[in-house]
């Protein structure tokens, strides 16, 4: 319960923390972004943060609805959409405009720190982490970011890497306060562990080392004292609980533990002078607890040493050599150090200070945790006795104490001369301690050369010890010599075994792992792909460096090495899906096909349908295998496809785009003008896609009525002949069915030609279309004509027809048609042959037409020829000439236009030159303007 409540605590002052920090409204872009269209981007900057801070959050959504309508695509602006979803609780919408303004801008440090909190505030822990990791990139010296992700991995249950960040990250700053804070708590759950395991003695080492770094704390000495009873060391137990008293006079748990381990003892007097002493603090006694304990002692008294007869031979004597010692010793184990300075002050009035009795003095100071005195009086008898060994190796230990305290003070200036007099001084075990304590002395001085040097003397007096090659390397690479670095940790990994190898992974893959982010930030991807390689070398299975391996080489364009980076990290992972997404890109990078990429990705998507990686993988190739299938003609499989992708990311854009164009293809214009519609075009795309989507809703209406006017003369004749058509169409699905009537007024009169028409598409690739026509004048008297379409890949269309046309000047024609239109982009070219039949006569006509289309089929620039010994067939359906076996030529152009939703219209001019049989006139001229309007409802 204690353990969760700390973790609480520290994750609701990271929200805290995090929640301070969004606050302030600060605004960071690293990178360029779309231009935004404000007049004074700071000034509504500063407004909407203001609104925010206030929590007028209605007010801030206003502003911002109006901002981002100017500037969709501004990451400022998403990300403080994102703030107010936030602010609102409204997680999910929060989460969606935050990526959004990560996806315009990657380096939006503030929208990924609110990340972070989303994140974290709906128990996505691992997609927090995966953001923390990216603000760490940036900044990798954030301490507050390195505790955020220790919190985040503990609330994720992965106290193993927490602890392992925990230890680096306390390396790395080891004068802050919080962590060390953190890692004493760590330390008393692991005490508590090894206890609750039986594993005691484990737990006094754990304890007794918290007690070094948290002496102030009472609990701790109640733990180490009963760890210390459960071994049986009651000896120790009491040292700790006497300890404990010199910090918490007179605290009465300490006491009553002091008194039930002198019971244990039967050392009946002491617990009566411990009750007496209590009374005299002022505290009271307890009658009833000290007559119980009196009893005790009498009961025991018969078999005690004869201590209280010595001290009354003292009294009369103070200088009786045999009795001082018996009522010293006795004094001394009672706790009683006043009195027994008292008695040896006493003796050695009478008798003299000597080096023994100074000696004894120290020990007594020693007990009291005088330490001003027993330095004082160690540093005077070791001037005093400075061959004595006994009094050099207390002078030692009271320097190794000082300096241990001036190392936890951080005083460590003060304390290298002291280190020095230890070397000077101490035995092996205490010049091993000097020399590590000057190191970190060394260290945290910024003396990095003496380091150096330090460590060098050892590595050459000890070459096999591979920790003094670790802090060497670690010292080079403070001082960014990382190739110094690397190469003395690759010379350790080679000395030590296998086993004793996997030591020093964890340190060695840190190292490689800063020196690539560090030369990755900078840009500088070869030197983070050369310190990769390097790293796979010696640790070929280790996952981050996979990773980067992968990204590195695809960031290179080194599509092979990345192939097989890939291929090599889900061999020896295969469980692990990151790894599976990259493997997909990487072989779709080398030439796989699409299809198969996609079929890879979907199978992932169906084991892990929740993994956001690989939803978004998916959706990604999806978009792609999508636009293969565009192009390929499979417009229904597109949409398949499409759907699929958009029940994991419903609000896909692009995805729904290449669906509505699946849908133009299928001419559901409907469809295609809805899906269409979510698409986001820039700004110099802007007019033509507005253009598109009027065309797509035209299309989509299920009438349309068109009026068209020709108007006609020769060249050497002003009279004008002129034919007007109304037109009504339906569409139907797949079926179109169109009535016309087209009506010619003649100095011979007027005549009139109804016509019924049928297309129908069956398919993708197949379609056909069938008119008939009658007339009383002027058109031919019947007609008939059937085409077939067939659709190829590449945008070729093959069109295969026939018709039958009765002339009022009573001859038969009969046509064959063979078509090919090519798509090229915004290009329509169709090329036509007419074979015509004639009352046995074999006739041709050849055209050549092209369109180009701006941003729709309904805005068109149009240019046409033909030339045969026939005329092309509108003539021959107006009946304006009849020039046959002779030549007949024709060029024109016209433009359409689309002038609304519902109306478009267009202008085509022709010019006819054909021979007469005249020899007078052998060619004659002809001119027509046709005029079209169409009205879609």
């Amino acid at each position: 319960m204690n353990t969760l409540k700390k973790y609480s605590n520290t994750i609701s002052m990271s929200l805290l923390q995090t929640l301070i920090f969004l606050m302030l409204g600060g605004i960071s872009s690293v990178q360029a972004q779309q231009k935004v269209h404000i007049s004074d981007k700071e000034d509504v900057v500063k407004q909407i943060a203001g609104l925010l801070n206030k929590g007028d959050l209605n007010k801030a959504k206003q502003v911002l609805d109006l901002q981002i309508a100017k500037s969709p695509k501004d990451s400022d602006l998403r990300m403080f959409l994102g703030k107010y979803y936030w602010l609102r609780k409204d997680y999910s919408k929060a989460r969606f405009e935050l990526n959004k303004s990560v996806a315009f801008n990657p380096g939006n440090v503030d929208a990924k720190h609110l990340l972070v909190a989303v994140e974290m505030e709906t128990g996505r822990y691992s997609s927090a982490i995966c953001y923390v990791n990216e603000l760490l990139e940036v900044n990798p010296y954030w301490r507050g970011l390195w505790r955020k992700k220790i919190d985040l991995y503990r609330l994720q249950g992965n106290h193993v890497e927490a602890d392992r960040l925990l230890k680096r990250i306390s390396q790395i700053f080891p004068d802050d306060k919080e962590l060390e804070a953190d890692r004493n708590y760590q330390a008393e759950l692991k005490a508590n562990d090894l206890r609750k395991s039986g594993k005691i003695e484990d737990a006094i080492a754990v304890n007794k080392l918290l007690i070094q770094e948290k002496p102030n704390q009472l609990a701790l000495y109640h733990e180490l004292a009963n760890n210390y009873i459960k071994a049986g060391d009651y000896y120790a137990a009491l040292s700790t609980v006497d300890r404990g008293l010199t910090y918490f006079p007179g605290n009465g748990s300490l006491v009553d533990k002091k008194i039930s381990i002198l019971e244990h003892d039967k050392r009946y007097d002491e617990i009566l002078s411990l009750l007496q002493a209590q009374s005299k603090g002022g505290s009271g006694i307890n009658r009833t607890k000290y007559n119980y304990f009196l009893l005790e002692a009498a009961r025991h008294a018969n078999a005690k040493d004869p201590a209280t007869l010595y001290g009354k031979i003292l009294e009369a004597d103070p200088g009786n050599v045999e009795a001082f010692p018996h009522v010293l010793n006795k004094t001394i184990a009672n706790q009683q150090y006043d009195e027994a300075l008292h008695l040896l002050r006493s003796y050695a009035n009478v008798r003299g200070m000597d080096k023994a009795l100074s000696l004894r003095e120290l020990d007594i100071y020693r007990l009291k945790a005088d330490k001003n005195k027993v330095r004082s009086l160690t540093r005077s008898l070791f001037l005093q006795h400075p061959n004595d060994t006994d009094i050099k190796a207390a002078y030692v230990a009271s320097l190794i104490e000082e300096t241990r305290a001036d190392m936890a003070a951080n005083e460590y200036r003060a304390a290298i001369p002291k280190l020095n007099e230890i070397l000077n001084y101490g035995e092996a075990e205490e010049r091993d301690y000097a020399l590590n304590s000057m190191y970190n002395a060394y260290y945290q001085t910024g003396r990095f050369s003496d380091a150096i040097v330090l460590l060098q003397e050892k590595i050459n007096l000890d070459p096999r010890n591979v920790d003094l090659k670790i802090k060497l390397s670690g010292i080079y690479e403070v001082q960014e010599q990382y190739e110094r670095a690397a190469e003395i940790y690759e010379s350790v990994l080679t000395e030590v075994s296998q086993v004793e190898r996997e030591n020093y992974v964890s340190g060695y893959n840190d190292l490689m792992l800063k020196m690539v982010k560090l030369a990755n930030e900078q840009g500088n991807y070869p030197l983070a792909y050369q310190w990769t390689k390097r790293w796979l070398k010696h640790f070929p299975q280790d996952k981050y460096a996979l990773m980067y391996g992968v990204n590195l080489s695809n960031q290179l364009g080194l599509k092979e090495e990345m192939l097989a980076h890939a291929q090599m990290a889900s061999n020896l992972y295969p469980q692990d899906i990151p790894f599976k997404l990259k493997l997909a890109n990487a072989q779709l990078l080398n030439g796989a096909n699409i299809q198969e990429a996609y079929d890879l990705v979907k199978k992932e998507i169906a084991l892990y349908p929740y993994h956001e990686e690989v939803r978004n993988t998916f959706v990604q190739f999806s978009t792609d295998y999508a636009n293969n299938l565009l192009k390929n003609k499979a417009d229904k499989e597109v949409i398949a496809v499409a759907d699929q992708a958009l029940y994991y990311k419903p609000q896909d854009k692009e995805l729904k785009y290449l669906k509505g164009l699946a849908y133009e293809k299928l001419k559901q214009y409907d469809s295609a003008y809805y899906y269409q519609s979510f698409y986001e075009p820039s700004l110099l795309e802007l007019e033509d896609f507005k253009a598109h989507l009027q065309f797509l809703n035209q299309k989509g209406f299920k009438n349309e009525v068109g009026l068209y006017h020709l108007r006609s003369r020769f060249g050497d004749n002003y009279t004008i002949q002129s034919i007007s058509t109304f037109e009504y169409s339906r569409f139907e699905g797949v079926n179109t069915f169109i009535g016309r009537i087209n009506y010619s007024g003649r100095s011979e009169g007027k005549g009139i030609q109804g016509q019924l028409e049928w297309g129908r598409g069956w398919d993708a690739k197949w379609a056909t279309k069938i008119d008939a026509a009658i007339s009383n004048k002027y058109f031919p008297k019947t007609a008939f004509n059937a085409s077939v379409y067939r659709q190829f890949k590449n945008d070729w269309e093959l069109e295969l027809g026939a018709g039958y046309r009765q002339l009022y000047t009573e001859e038969h024609l009969y046509n064959g048609v063979l078509g090919l239109t090519k798509e090229i982009n915004s290009f329509r070219l169709n090329a036509k042959y007419m074979q015509f039949f004639l009352d046995g006569h074999l006739l041709y006509n050849v055209g050549l037409q092209g369109r180009y289309y701006m941003n729709n089929p309904k805005n068109y620039l149009m240019a046409m020829a033909n030339i045969g010994n026939s005329p092309d067939v509108m003539l021959l359906n107006y009946q304006f000439i009849n020039s046959f076996s002779v030549m007949n030529a024709m060029v024109g152009a016209g433009v359409g236009r689309m002038v609304s939703k519902h109306i478009s219209a267009g202008v085509l001019g022709t010019w006819y030159n054909y021979e007469t049989h005249n020899y007078e006139i052998p060619y004659r001229n002809l001119y027509n303007l046709y005029f079209q309007v169409n009205v879609s409802f």
